[in-house]
């Protein structure tokens, strides 16, 4: 293909036809799909894409509370990472994965601040990554835990630290850091080793959401809300006994 955005060298081109650029461009994100959907792929995908209905789910059970709104953002955020991956857009697709834990665990910090919830609803407030991670006053901090869920204090630290690290390699992907963490192919074409990298990230992700939400709700949601979410809870978080005793009574 010629005369278009050369988007391996980025080297730009005058284009002699644009539709002929764009047609180009999703030819080759159709090519990619079908690579990512061969052999095993299409399993791990399913594996990863379990992530959106738990999501969901969550979003059920908080429904109600004005925060709710954010997990059905993340949920739509996640599929569309998916998506991304798929067509061998990948930078996009991890782009999307941080985003997703950015909104996950502002939800749980927002449900526990009446007053910061109210100012960020209207404007006045920024969605703060230090301050999802705090030690003090975060939703994986130990102060958070003792109010919500105390028998897990003693795991905040570890999942702290999980969301931190994770959260500054998913970062590569969009302040052009050094790829120490996360090389991406230099074309877009489907790479197998992005392809499940992106899918061991997800599953980082997908833990640290859900120890936050532990923390935040099990709890404090009525028996008849947790309704498959415990079955969720032990099946990712089973090997922490004050969940898996939490949950068992209610699956």
């Amino acid at each position: 293909m010629t005369n278009q955005a050369d988007v391996t060298t980025g080297a730009i081109q005058r284009p002699s036809s644009l539709a002929n650029v764009f047609r180009g461009l999703h030819t080759q994100c159709s090519g990619a799909v079908d690579a990512s959907l061969e052999g095993l792929n299409e399993g791990v995908l399913g594996d990863s894409y379990v992530f959106a209905n738990d999501l969901e789910a969550w979003r059920d059970a908080i429904s109600g509370s004005p925060e709710a709104s954010l997990l059905g953002t993340a949920a739509t955020e996640y599929v569309v990472a998916m998506l991304n991956i798929c067509q061998g857009q990948y930078r996009n697709g991890f782009k999307g994965l941080r985003l997703v834990l950015e909104l996950c665990l502002q939800s749980s910090y927002l449900s526990a601040n009446l007053l910061i919830r109210e100012e960020w609803i209207r404007g006045e407030r920024d969605t703060v990554w230090a301050t999802l991670v705090d030690e003090e006053n975060g939703p994986l901090s130990l102060r958070f835990c003792r109010a919500f869920f105390p028998e897990l204090e003693s795991h905040t630290g570890h999942f702290r630290q999980l969301a931190r690290t994770i959260y500054r390699e998913l970062s590569e992907c969009i302040h052009g850091n050094v790829p120490n963490h996360i090389p991406l192919p230099s074309k877009l074409d489907f790479s197998q080793e992005t392809f499940d990298l992106w899918n061991r990230k997800a599953k980082v992700v997908r833990l640290v959401i859900h120890f936050a939400f532990s923390v935040r709700y099990v709890r404090t949601l009525p028996a008849q809300k947790r309704t498959g979410i415990d079955a969720i809870l032990i099946e990712q978080l089973g090997h922490i006994s004050a969940i898996r005793t939490e949950c068992s009574t209610n699956v």
